[in-house]
């Protein structure tokens, strides 16, 4: 380290200030105006923001300066949410804010405000954030914002989170202040990988309990292809009682499914009561894949209020065949239902999925 640097913080601009031995940075916001008691989604958001009534701040830095500060104050990125890969929870390392959070946000829910963390959020190809690109230009979102720099570690959906956080207090439009966040070096958080292979169910959560002790665990979860479905079920089972604030299950290995397409509504079973019909793909002992197309027609008469469902079956040989017309059936709905006995090895479901088009975002599969 230079003497410079020993005896002065680094900083970008009066925009925004890092301090790389306290492992800190400050931002400078401007109030947005919203009165006192109102709804707010962001804390924080770009200069460029039209997202400004439901924000408490504008930052005077692009986010995209904001994430610079964090890299050069020694703050490292954790792990965005990202929805389309099955990854809902946040992680990172832990931030303390001044002034307090709850100084300037109350939660009229009580819930027990969950804890600060740094992701860095979702970036471009080069490394740029999104949020400096694509709107709202979220620095901290109070929801599951993928592109969100600051989030909550806690899995915040936006529906279901909105009218939770009110402002204390009115503050005047064109208001001041300055808001650090600082990390106190603690590696409060690491990445997993839980598998799963035959007859190793309790070994891997014996295995995962011991590494979230203390700490924790954005894991990703990996099905072998030599389980049968009866054994993924189980995991899943076990994997859905682990998931939380502490062991975030976040997405799957690249070519499978997440957990819970293992433990599908069994509702949706009867085509009536699902609210789309996607393509069914039944797997039979013998290899064979029938695909099937379900048709709805719709009465003119006012009093009939369901569909008529019809099936249109096509049977396939292997696995690339029946995948190319699976993903040309589930471009309205990206979601596919298969169906197979609970000793079908995963590895038949892996040819297929991996055979289909990449647009394809939610796989369940039912035993028969």
């Amino acid at each position: 380290m230079t003497l410079a640097a020993c005896i002065l913080p680094l900083c970008l601009a009066s925009a925004v200030s890092f301090d790389a031995a306290r492992h800190a940075v400050s931002i400078e916001a401007v109030s947005a105006g919203c009165a006192e008691d109102a709804t707010v989604e962001f804390l924080l958001v770009g200069p460029s923001s039209d997202n400004g009534y439901e924000a408490a701040f504008f930052t005077d830095a692009t986010p995209a300066e904001i994430a610079d500060a964090f890299d050069k104050a020694g703050i490292p990125r954790g792990l965005h949410v990202d929805f389309r890969n099955a990854a809902f929870w946040p992680a990172g390392v832990q931030l303390t804010m001044t002034p307090a959070f709850t100084n300037l946000v109350r939660d009229v829910r009580k819930e027990g405000l969950p804890q600060i963390v740094y992701t860095g959020g979702s970036r471009l190809a080069d490394g740029t954030p999104i949020a400096s690109t694509n709107e709202p230009c979220a620095v901290f979102a109070l929801y599951g914002c993928e592109q969100s720099l600051i989030q909550f570690d806690d899995n915040l959906d936006q529906s279901a989170t909105y009218g939770r956080f009110h402002l204390v207090q009115a503050i005047p439009e064109g208001d001041r202040r300055t808001i650090t966040f600082a990390w106190n070096g603690d590696e409060t958080w690491r990445p997993y990988t839980m598998k799963f292979v035959p007859g190793g169910l309790a070994k891997a959560v014996a295995d995962i309990r011991e590494a979230a002790a203390g700490r924790e665990l954005s894991v990703t979860t990996d099905f072998s292809s030599e389980l049968t479905l009866a054994e993924a079920r189980a995991c899943a089972q076990a994997v859905e009682m682990l998931d939380s604030r502490t062991v975030k299950i976040n997405g799957c290995a690249k070519g499978q499914f997440y957990y819970r397409a293992f433990l599908p509504n069994e509702d949706w079973r009867e085509r009536k009561k699902r609210l789309s019909q996607p393509p069914e793909v039944h797997f039979a002992a013998d290899g064979k894949i029938r695909v099937c197309e379900i048709k709805e027609e719709w009465s003119d008469d006012e009093a009939d209020l369901e569909p008529k469902l019809s099936e249109i079956a096509t049977e396939y040989a292997d696995a690339k065949a029946a995948a190319e017309a699976v993903s040309k059936l589930a471009e309205r709905t990206s979601v596919v239902l298969m169906f197979a006995p609970l000793t079908t090895k995963l590895e038949r479901f892996y040819e297929l999925r991996n055979a289909a088009a990449k647009g394809i975002v939610q796989w369940y599969v039912f035993s028969e």
